[in-house]
């Protein structure tokens, strides 16, 4: 597990776990070593700039501004821990040079998967510790199958497992200069840490800000030329989506997975998950299918539409659909 992992190398004070209060619970039970104070809790559940803006103000809020840290998606599998900590520690070196920018851990792409974010490869900057370091040149969120194939064929693009080395202080100035609205209301809440009015400021400004992913908010609109990449190959995998969950678990490409009470019939490509007792799920035909039958919801996607989940449940918010999110 990458936390578990983490930890061995970093040590449990160093670690924060951003989640919502409903979650908090679950957090420390699981991870019993991290420390209380470690894990921040949103009051309610808003996308990832917010979550990640309220990470970056706790810890320069607790002296570590200037100092180099990792954003890492806890839903990432890495089976090659010594390249990626060999990475985590050539990026540190790289921000003492200059800590005005960022660094995208690149990985190696073993296909070409539509549903990732791609990095386009500018020139090469210099090798350090056996790994190829490139300026940026462009970066893809879940681009076109087609393209995919080209880059993969071409070998212009590396995947972007989400992965980033900066300081606090580098990543707020961005939000600042992309996001001054969001800014303007994080600088609100960090002056209320560690006070008596804390809790209060959160509850009422967090809920008011913009729902919006960190890739849209800031990494696609930020220049070029403050952004590296360093290429390795972590053996990175992202079960985090119903359909690379699938590609996961999958033995090859077109095998179908399945959960429960399940029977597919000429079937293909498709992950059907099946969580209610004495209920047959049965497929005929289907091809690059979700899948997923529970007791109060029943949902069928296409693998192409996985992005269209997210702006799907959006619509259920302050509907009767509300109660399903």
């Amino acid at each position: 597990m990458l936390l578990e992992n983490l930890s061995v190398k970093y040590g449990w004070n160093n670690i924060l776990v951003p989640t919502t209060d409903l979650l908090s619970a679950l957090v420390k039970n699981s991870f019993p070593s991290l420390p209380l104070k470690n894990i921040i809790t949103e009051p309610v559940r808003r996308d990832l700039a917010p979550a990640v803006g309220l990470a970056m103000i706790n810890l320069r809020k607790q002296g570590g501004g200037d100092e180099a840290m990792a954003i890492l998606w806890s839903d990432g599998i890495i089976r090659n821990n010594a390249n990626f900590f060999k990475a985590m520690d050539t990026a540190e070196q790289l921000l003492k040079k200059d800590s005005n920018r960022l660094i995208w851990l690149g990985e190696k792409p073993t296909y070409p998967n539509e549903n990732l974010g791609w990095l386009e490869l500018g020139s090469k900057v210099e090798e350090r510790n056996g790994l190829s370091i490139y300026k940026r040149k462009s970066f893809t969120y879940r681009p076109k199958l087609e393209l995919a194939k080209k880059w993969f064929k071409n070998k212009t693009h590396l995947w972007n497992p989400g992965y980033f080395i900066a300081t606090p202080n580098f990543i707020l100035e961005q939000y600042k200069k992309l996001m001054p609205e969001m800014y303007k209301q994080l600088l609100a809440i960090e002056k209320s840490l560690g006070t008596e009015k804390e809790n209060d400021v959160l509850q009422k400004i967090y809920p008011e800000t913009e729902n919006i992913s960190f890739d849209d908010a800031i990494l696609v609109r930020m220049p070029d030329d403050v952004n590296l990449v360093l290429a390795g190959s972590y053996k990175w995998n992202d079960p985090g989506t119903l359909y690379a969950l699938k590609e996961f678990l999958q033995s090859k490409k077109n095998d179908n997975v399945s959960k429960g009470l399940v029977y597919n019939y000429e079937t293909k490509d498709s992950l059907v998950y099946n969580f209610v007792k004495k209920q047959l799920v049965s497929t005929i035909g289907l091809d690059g299918f979700v899948v997923v039958n529970t007791p109060d919801a029943l949902l069928v996607c296409h693998k192409d539409m996985i992005p269209v989940i997210k702006k799907m449940l959006k619509e259920f918010e302050g509907t009767e659909l509300q109660k399903f999110l």
